[in-house]
């Protein structure tokens, strides 16, 4: 089986690291050490990336296909919880907030960026952007969240204590 990785990420305490599979909807976890598969995690179809809580007990990984948020126990490595966004939705990149108590989530053709909640992963929010905000990320002093925008050829500031999209560049 063909399983494509996609997206890779570290555990915050360097100890495991993460790939994301396209096609099957796995999610694999390797020791940083050994390179030994420690748990293989499935969730819906295309998930992109993945980021952690800032104490690495939760991991969120976006099903693009399905149009899923998923919440992972990155301690045992199983699957605690999945939501499904509203139609249209297709979540591509994560990113959780440097307190640990949200999580961020660029929704692709919906033109949204969805602010979820890390503890229930229930969407708060859903912020409009450009065109397919594929890729986000925060200000190192998560102030702001940025979105590049593929199709509008552009990328949206957001002021995350507004939650509204302030400038586009």
């Amino acid at each position: 089986v063909t399983r494509e990785p996609e997206g890779v990420g570290v555990r915050p305490d360097g100890k495991v690291f993460y790939v994301t599979c396209e096609t099957t909807g796995d999610v694999f976890a390797f020791d940083t050490g050994t390179f030994k598969q420690l748990g293989q995690i499935r969730v819906g179809l295309r998930p992109r990336s993945i980021d952690f809580l800032p104490d690495g007990s939760r991991a969120f990984v976006p099903s693009e296909s399905a149009g899923e948020l998923n919440m992972i126990d990155s301690i045992n490595q199983k699957l605690l919880k999945t939501v499904t966004l509203p139609k249209g939705s297709r979540p591509q990149c994560v990113k959780v907030s440097p307190d640990g108590k949200k999580l961020y989530a660029g929704c692709g053709r919906a033109g949204t960026v969805c602010v979820a909640d890390t503890a229930t992963l229930a969407p708060l929010n859903f912020i409009k952007v450009g065109a397919r905000p594929w890729g986000i990320v925060l200000s190192p002093d998560g102030k702001y969240l940025f979105a590049a925008n593929g199709p509008s050829d552009d990328v949206s500031v957001v002021d995350l204590a507004s939650e509204k999209e302030i400038q586009r560049i």
